[in-house]
């Protein structure tokens, strides 16, 4: 009787074979399964960012229709010199209200927010006051009054800083993510003219922007991230389909 008994219960246990394929299984499917949520993860972030985009271009085009046709400017710096109150993120308060969600977009991984906005507290650099990231996105500086290449060449004026003043607004970039770490993690706007120098641009402007704000992969042609435009409208592109070249670009107006 106990024999036949002892025999049943261990007929119904797992083997050490059994087990090992069981682990197996749910292994292969957890190797599956994390790409999968992490992709759909990725892909639900991204939409929430071309959201805020999209409601910083609302705001934006509110500001112009109010202000003769005139864009915002930009003044976060990238140092230690530049007007923070000529920045967009005061100058359109007013049009989308005090919500960081406004600035702050669900793609940044930055370690310098200010402990104060849910951040980490790392400061930029080793500047003095300390600085800290205020906003996930930068503007394109060929459209400023201030930060523009063309006003760098031919002085107060000669910048693209009005909606008359871009041919085709729906091929100019106006609005992107900037790099979340680096000098420029502080910034509200890149130096795009500096990228034409390197002999890779992708490379330069990763330091400046977070070309790969979506994928993650290794900054190259082929990153993605979210762009808005001077017309409004957003989307999700790769480096390449917005800068190739100084002559071959969707920043510089003269270009468009």
């Amino acid at each position: 009787m106990h024999s036949r008994f002892d025999c049943r219960a261990q007929r119904s246990a797992f083997t050490i074979i059994e087990l090992l394929i069981v682990i197996g299984i749910i292994g292969v499917l957890t190797s599956v399964m994390i790409p999968a949520i992490s992709s759909a993860r990725r892909t639900a972030l991204a939409t929430a960012d071309l959201s805020n985009l999209r409601g910083l271009t609302v705001a934006h085009l509110a500001y112009i229709n109010m202000n003769e046709e005139r864009f915002v400017d930009v003044g976060l710096p990238h140092g230690s010199f530049a007007n923070a109150q000529n920045s967009f993120v005061e100058r359109l308060r007013p049009y989308f209200g005090n919500s960081p969600i406004a600035l702050k977009s669900p793609l940044d991984q930055s370690p310098h927010w200010p402990l104060e906005a849910g951040g980490e507290g790392e400061p930029v650099g080793n500047s003095t006051p300390a600085l800290y990231r205020r906003t996930s996105y930068g503007m394109n500086n060929y459209l400023s009054r201030t930060y523009s290449p063309l006003v760098a060449l031919d002085g107060p004026g000669a910048g693209a800083d009005r909606l008359q003043q871009v041919q085709n607004p729906d091929r100019i970039v106006c609005f992107l993510l900037m790099a979340e770490q680096g000098s420029f993690a502080s910034a509200d706007h890149p130096h795009i003219e500096d990228w034409a120098s390197s002999p890779d641009p992708a490379q330069t402007a990763a330091s400046q922007v977070q070309i790969n704000a979506i994928d993650r992969r290794t900054p190259g042609s082929g990153s993605q991230s979210n762009y808005a435009f001077v017309d409004g409208h957003v989307g999700t592109l790769q480096f390449e389909d917005v800068y190739r070249s100084m002559q071959e670009n969707k920043f510089d107006p003269d270009l468009n």
